[in-house]
């Protein structure tokens, strides 16, 4: 590759950088999470994890399938992060009526560590809202939209 070739390579590789949605929406969903998980941290969870608890909460008994399909997220990294939430005894997992599926349930530990996690997020919540001010309203509709690209 000659000079020119590599400078006009170099230069369409920064406009990929300053205007590559995906790139940004990582880095936007990095940032976020951190942000989440210092606020969640008093309560032992990170944000992945509140998320999780929040789900089960909403929808208790619903098999690994149907919550993956909730929280549109392949059942594999599913299994792989509710693990750990198993092992603290925050939730339970027991056969569904057909015996080759699961359902998941909050214990009791689940349900506690949820409500002190609760007001913590709230915090991260409101911090969040504050600094989008009137755009948190157009974001989260934008953010619906963007969801749809994985239906």
């Amino acid at each position: 590759m000659n000079k020119n070739e590599s400078e006009r390579l170099k230069m369409i590789c920064g406009k990929v950088a300053e205007g590559c949605m995906g790139m940004r929406m990582r880095n936007a969903a990095r940032v976020m999470g951190n942000f989440y998980d210092g606020h969640l941290k008093p309560s032992g969870l990170k944000a992945t994890q509140f998320t999780l608890l929040n789900a089960i909460c909403l929808n208790p008994s619903l098999s690994i399938g149907r919550l993956a399909n909730f929280l549109q997220i392949d059942r594999t990294t599913l299994n792989r992060n509710l693990k750990p939430l198993e092992r603290k005894g925050l939730i339970q997992s027991v056969a569904g009526r057909d015996p080759r599926t699961r359902t998941l349930n909050l214990t009791a530990a689940g349900t506690r560590t949820l409500k002190q996690a609760l007001p913590l997020w709230l915090e991260a919540q409101s911090a969040v809202v504050r600094l989008l001010d009137k755009h948190v309203e157009t974001f989260a509709d934008d953010l619906h939209t963007l969801e749809k690209l994985g239906t």
